[in-house]
């Protein structure tokens, strides 16, 4: 299968770190997808060219929505029919779904003059809904990834059960994820259960703790919204300096709670502890985990039901060898074997992180083997040239448009 587009919402996007990794580990093995993304973007990324889809163009729907209706009317009924019976999820979601069908309606002629072999919606929201469209109005296979956002906020994208009926095939990246799969009746064989990956490994001067008698020195990653759980986060700061643990926490990262957490901070008077950095480009993240003792992650499942499948952040932060503590809650313990090579906590118990902190500082020869087998945890399970390759194979088992 030579001929494979991937649809993107918006490409690329500073946050999405894991995405970039796929196509660069996908060049390395000769297989060279086409790149679009449907909401803004770049044209060139990487000496890559990506096609970005001109939104002007949704304008010609005077002339393609009576076209494909006439053509596709059974399609067209289906559609509407779920999308009548089942209640929108939020008004993202709303606009993500008929901005995916749009550009389908737009675009199906011209996808099928290319003679794709397959098109891979790269998230379950708006591209995996251009891709099922495309599918339906072309006879085109696809595939799409689905991950937690996409299949717990507010019980999963709008088409997300459409879409997994017809698909080819389902990636996710977390045990958590398969199971909401499954109970949504994708079958087992359809579900491909493929980590995000990383690709370039770091290396650490030196495993001490708070060298020279400093403060432990202490980092969370994630943007600042409900579901990383980062009030929590502010309990065990405030518990560790009521027991006199010398700390810096550090907390990269940008989101709609920014002002409530400095309020929070400046309530509990933990500004000489704990500081929001905003957000910070991959490389500096990737500096400040080298010179981290330990990563912290207390995500929750929040009002909406979303959650995090495996952050990005826990196996990166494994990988340079700091020290884990992350949530129990929804598929971060994934990451790591527990009192192995991380550990997995309740969150709303910060009496339990305290103290493993509290010992961490106290006697760090004696988590110095779970950080190293964090390490090579990492590397073993997260390659993104490992995790590549069995996207790549799923892809290639999908039967072309007449099989």
């Amino acid at each position: 299968m030579e001929k494979v587009a991937f649809l993107y919402a918006t490409f690329p996007r500073p946050t999405e770190t894991f995405v970039r990794r796929e196509l660069r580990a996908f060049d390395e093995l000769g297989f060279h997808p086409i790149a679009y993304s449907l909401w803004g973007g770049e044209g060139n990324w990487e000496k890559r060219k990506i096609i970005l889809f001109p939104k002007f163009r949704l304008l010609q729907l005077f002339y393609w929505l009576p076209y494909w209706g006439f053509l596709k009317p059974r399609e067209f009924r289906e559609v509407l029919t779920f999308l009548w019976n089942r209640p929108c999820p939020n008004l993202q979601n709303f606009n993500e779904t008929f901005l995916g069908l749009g550009f389908a309606l737009v675009e199906a002629l011209a996808f099928r003059k290319k003679k794709y072999d397959l098109i891979h919606g790269v998230w379950a929201t708006m591209p995996a809904t251009a891709a099922f469209a495309l599918h339906r109005l072309t006879g085109i296979p696809y595939s799409m990834d689905s991950h937690a956002y996409d299949l717990f906020r507010k019980g999963g994208d709008w088409l997300l059960e459409l879409k997994l009926r017809y698909t080819a095939f389902v990636r996710t990246s977390s045990e958590s994820s398969v199971r909401r799969l499954e109970s949504l009746g994708v079958e087992g064989d359809k579900i491909q259960l493929i980590r995000r990956g990383l690709e370039s490994w770091t290396k650490r001067s030196s495993f001490e703790v708070s060298p020279g008698n400093e403060p432990l020195r202490m980092l969370s990653v994630g943007r600042l919204v409900p579901k990383k759980g980062y009030f929590h986060t502010l309990r065990i700061a405030e518990i560790l300096v009521r027991n006199r643990i010398s700390f810096e926490w550090k907390i990269i990262g940008s989101g709609i709670l920014e002002k409530q957490l400095k309020e929070e901070i400046k309530r509990k008077g933990l500004e000489n502890w704990v500081h929001l950095l905003g957000f910070r480009m991959e490389e500096e993240v990737r500096e400040t985990c080298l010179q981290s003792d330990v990563l912290v992650f207390t995500g929750i499942i929040d009002e909406c039901g979303d959650r995090d499948g495996i952050p990005n952040i826990v196996p990166e932060a494994m990988e340079t060898g700091c020290l884990i503590l992350s949530s129990q809650v929804a598929g971060a313990s994934e990451a790591f074997i527990d009192e192995v090579s991380g550990f997995s906590l309740n969150p709303k118990n910060p009496h339990g992180w305290v103290e493993i902190l509290s010992d961490f500082k106290n006697n760090p020869s004696n988590y110095l083997s779970i950080r190293k087998n964090a390490i090579k945890h990492a590397r073993e399970h997260f390659d993104v040239r490992k995790t590549v390759r069995k996207l790549y194979s799923s892809i290639q088992r999908v039967p072309d448009a007449d099989g």
